[in-house]
């Protein structure tokens, strides 16, 4: 009997993605759970809600959308005091 491959996640830390059926229209990946869901189906830590009050839940792979990267926020640059 051959090996089953451990799905690899479809989403990287640190990507946007949209909760799928969810008033929210960014959320961040803040961890990779690992194939946790029925099936083996990855599981994703998200940070969504505006800065403040923000919230965090779990969610399968297939409750997500990648946004494409001109919808991320620009990154803002440290100033030299910072680092």
């Amino acid at each position: 009997m051959a090996k089953k491959k451990k799905p690899a996640p479809a989403f990287q830390l640190g990507d946007y993605v949209k909760i799928l059926h969810s008033p929210y229209t960014r959320a961040r990946i803040i961890e990779l759970r690992g194939p946790l869901g029925p099936g083996g189906v990855q599981i994703y830590r998200v940070r969504f809600g505006p800065k403040g009050d923000r919230s965090y839940t779990e969610l399968r792979g297939d409750q997500l959308e990648l946004l494409p990267p001109e919808e991320w926020p620009a990154r803002k640059a440290k100033s030299p005091e910072q680092t």
